[in-house]
């Protein structure tokens, strides 16, 4: 899924093309992503609205046509282009402006694009119940320790548990532990100190690299870049800090990648978690 530093570009890129621009046509392509929360109006009525904005609100992107709003909550593998003559068979929805086209692409269908209104957003599953945005001000070390402390949960669950932070997906779930050097199945209540800070400081600093590491590899828009990362997807691959094989483990119906060296963990398990090939 285009995960937090990706919808940060998406959205730079996106403000850059769309200013000025007023939708002259929509085509939805295949409606099984596509919810209508407009009070019984239907698409058509976003026709001749002119681009006002965008903003994300953790993974959704909204996108602002005077009162009316589109929404857009990517998931796992929603793509945005702008290529006017992009028929891939993953095509869902089309928006064409006057001079613009924006492509909404979702192989698995997984995503949805809700046509709306802000008095709607709470009929959006997750949208208004979305914790501290993570780029904010607002995400102080101490309103971090505040809810990490509170919390019961696994790390890498707390760490992508949408009411709490807002939001971390799969893969930079991944590289933050990685980063901490804490294995993904700690609990919250055994993490030491140091650590608690440590983590703070890996969020900040893994997230702030990926944006600006995106930022410069100016890919095309649908592309996920994912070259930087260290541990996601890379199984059976040396660690770069220190060499030991990348084990996978489940965590809550989620895949995770991480160090069985480099991240520890404490205690008598179940399986050996901190078993190296």
């Amino acid at each position: 899924m285009p995960e937090l530093p990706d919808l940060v570009i998406i959205q730079e890129r996106l403000v850059q093309e769309l200013p000025g621009e007023i939708i002259q046509a929509i085509e939805i392509v295949d409606p099984i992503v596509v919810r209508n929360l407009t009070g019984g109006q239907s698409e058509n009525s976003f026709l001749n609205l002119p681009f006002e904005g965008l903003e994300r609100n953790g993974p959704f992107l909204n996108f602002q046509f005077g009162s009316k709003n589109l929404v857009i909550h990517p998931m796992l593998a929603g793509r945005f282009s702008l290529d006017p003559k992009y028929k891939k068979k993953d095509l869902c929805v089309r928006i064409r402006f006057q001079n613009k086209v924006l492509n909404y692409a979702d192989d698995v269908r997984m995503g949805k694009v809700y046509f709306t209104e802000p008095e709607y957003y709470n009929q959006i599953p997750k949208y208004t119940d979305q914790g501290i945005n993570l780029l904010s001000d607002e995400f102080t070390e101490e309103e971090f320790l505040n809810r990490l402390n509170k919390s019961r949960q696994q790390t890498r669950a707390f760490l992508m548990d949408q009411t709490k932070l807002s939001a971390l997906g799969n893969a930079y779930a991944d590289e933050v532990l990685f980063d901490a050097k804490i294995h993904p199945k700690t609990p919250c209540y055994k993490l030491q100190e140091e650590e608690k800070k440590q983590l703070y400081l890996s969020i900040k600093t893994i997230l702030t690299n990926s944006i600006e590491y995106i930022r410069k590899k100016q890919a095309p828009l649908d592309v996920k870049v994912r070259d930087h990362v260290k541990v996601r997807n890379r199984k059976n691959e040396p660690c770069p800090r220190c060499g030991t094989t990348i084990r996978r483990a489940n965590v809550l119906g989620h895949d995770s990648f991480f160090c069985p060296n480099c991240q520890r963990m404490a205690g008598e398990q179940f399986i050996d978690w901190n078993k190296t090939y």
